[in-house]
């Protein structure tokens, strides 16, 4: 992983981060206004916020599932992966004698 992906990853966390948090103080900061009827724009917005804060949790929620299954599938294919580089000579502190 390079460096400028690293950055471009933390740098898109932090912008999701930013959006899911605003959203929230939104809709909390909101909650008790004083409602002028069907075309609200305050409850328009609200609601967005809502479905933003719902699909970014079900986003978040797959996403944590598949690397859970990537994982685990890995793991059942490929047991001994990670034991094949732990075992050399040094590591097993083989003598090499005449």
């Amino acid at each position: 992983m390079t460096k400028r992906f690293r950055f471009m990853t933390g740098l898109l966390a932090a912008v999701l981060a930013v959006v899911m948090l605003s959203s929230a103080v939104y809709i909390a900061a909101e909650a008790d206004h004083d409602c002028s009827g069907e075309d609200c724009a305050i409850c328009r917005q609200i609601s967005t916020c809502e479905n933003l804060l719902r699909s970014l949790g079900f986003a978040g929620a797959a996403a944590a599932v598949t690397a859970a299954f990537t994982y685990t599938l890995c793991k059942a294919a490929l047991p001994c992966t990670e034991t094949n580089g732990a075992l050399t000579l040094v590591s097993l502190k083989v003598k090499l004698l005449n």
